[in-house]
């Protein structure tokens, strides 16, 4: 039964309704915590519109989904170039979404405050008690620029010039809206800023990150080895 297509379709079709259900919770509780309660729990209650109800969570959609996928690949495996190709397909979308789970336990999100020309090696990692982590290189704020349209308080753009720093090695960069900078492994990104001039970075380190990027491509080789034998195989008919 969990090798099932009928399985694979069941979870689909769910997975999609629970998107659209978490989509309309975001109006109430926040994108944020509607993540957490839909998409990262096992099992939990929703509320929308003042009405509750009970509901299977991301977590237990995502085992299923790797459970049927390689359980799939081993029922319909095939030997040949086809098989091979069948095979690479199913492990990787097992992959991408195992690379999801990963990425949940293994992220570090948190943020950094620095006023211009101050020093830190110091991050305050978002949870609920604020725990501190201490960076394994400094980070110094050169300049903050603010940039506001023309004749409102808003602010349009907003940058940082960065130093990083670790042993004998210093790398300048800058970081601005839509433009992270990253170093030994910590990519960090211009989140908010002070009225005291202050920058407010964010920073994540994501172990995980390239496992998306890598279940993605081995997905489209499998699939490069299943459909191309085929067309060339149709080719040579027309040519007969």
């Amino acid at each position: 039964m969990l090798s099932s297509p009928r399985l694979t379709l069941v979870l689909l079709i769910y997975s999609v309704l629970l998107i659209f259900v978490a989509t309309l919770a975001q109006r109430e509780i926040g994108i944020a915590h509607a993540q957490v309660i839909y998409f990262e729990g096992f099992f939990g209650m929703g509320k929308i519109a003042g009405v509750s109800f009970p509901f299977i969570g991301g977590a237990v959609i995502g085992i299923l989904s790797v459970v049927n996928i390689v359980l799939s690949a081993m029922r319909f495996c095939k030997f040949g170039v086809q098989g091979l190709g069948v095979s690479i397909t199913h492990m990787s979308l097992a992959l991408l979404i195992i690379s999801g789970g990963l990425q949940y336990f293994l992220r570090i999100e948190g943020s950094v405050v620095l006023k211009p020309s101050q020093t830190t090696d110091i991050v305050v990692i978002r949870n609920s008690t604020s725990q501190i982590k201490k960076l394994p290189f400094t980070i110094t704020l050169l300049e903050f620029k603010e940039e506001k349209w023309s004749g409102s308080s808003i602010a349009k753009s907003y940058s940082s010039d960065i130093v990083f720093k670790r042993g004998e090695t210093s790398v300048r960069t800058k970081t601005s809206m839509n433009n992270p900078a990253s170093f030994a492994g910590w990519t960090f990104y211009q989140m908010s800023y002070g009225k005291d001039g202050s920058s407010v970075l964010g920073a994540v380190k994501n172990p995980a990150r390239l496992l998306p990027w890598l279940s993605v491509g081995a997905t489209f080789f499998g699939m490069m080895i299943i459909f191309l034998p085929r067309v060339f195989r149709k080719g040579n008919r027309y040519e007969k």
